[in-house]
């Protein structure tokens, strides 16, 4: 008994399977990086308005230290220039041969004296002891009340500079991943005009189609782990 011998597939038909099983892989690669591409647009959207608030907050907590500070140093200078004055009075009344210049000058001495005592009380360097001076003549730790008050601000500060970076980061992947999708339109491209044609043209234009979506795949697997 002889077999009927399977008839060969028209030219037209020839590749169309491949043709169809690429397109449906470019569909579905579509449609993962469309989705990388739209939540590396939403990180860089939240980092960038992280980043705009940390700066806000950095200006104000400068601007709050910068206040903070000039008070601290002009309480500070007024307290040291009484006490100045206080000594000054006492030395001048001990140099003073009239007693009623002797006394005029206790006097002053006793109230820059008080005055210096009262802006004791409101100066940090002197009613904070991580501050104070540690002895009588003893000057106050300008260095760690410099070093306290910048604190928070740099705090902030490297949160912003995080957020920026972070920014940055998706924004360029987010744009990254419009790259690759553009290059992905081009092998739908090539993978259409592979249907209408025929023969070898179809298959030369198959190969080039799948060559670009796999260039474009594996650039879309470093954009993702980079």
């Amino acid at each position: 008994m002889t077999e009927t011998p399977t008839p060969a597939p028209e030219p037209t038909e020839r590749y169309k399977t491949l043709i169809v099983v690429l397109t449906l892989i470019t569909t579905i690669i579509t449609a993962i990086v469309a989705t990388l591409q739209a939540d590396a647009n939403i990180r860089a959207n939240t980092a960038n308005r992280d980043s705009q608030y940390y700066a806000i907050l950095v200006s104000a907590e400068m601007h709050r230290s910068g206040l903070q500070s000039t008070y601290d140093l002009n309480t500070m200078a007024k307290v040291l220039v009484e006490k100045q004055t206080a000594l000054m009075m006492e030395f001048t009344a001990l140099q003073s041969e009239d007693k009623q210049g002797t006394a005029l000058s206790n006097l002053s001495a006793l109230a820059a004296q008080a005055r210096a005592d009262i802006l004791t009380n409101f100066s940090v360097f002197f009613t904070d002891p991580r501050y104070a001076p540690k002895t009588t003549d003893g000057l106050p730790d300008g260095e760690a009340y410099l070093a306290d008050l910048s604190a928070k601000a740099n705090e902030i500060l490297e949160k912003q500079n995080a957020a920026a970076d972070d920014y940055h980061k998706w924004s360029s992947k987010a744009d990254s991943y419009v790259g690759v999708l553009t290059v992905i339109a081009v092998a739908f491209f090539l993978l259409g005009l592979a249907q209408a044609l025929t023969g070898r043209m179809r298959l030369v234009f198959a190969i080039f189609g799948g060559v670009i979506l796999l260039a474009s795949s594996a650039w879309a697997v470093l954009i993702l782990v980079v």
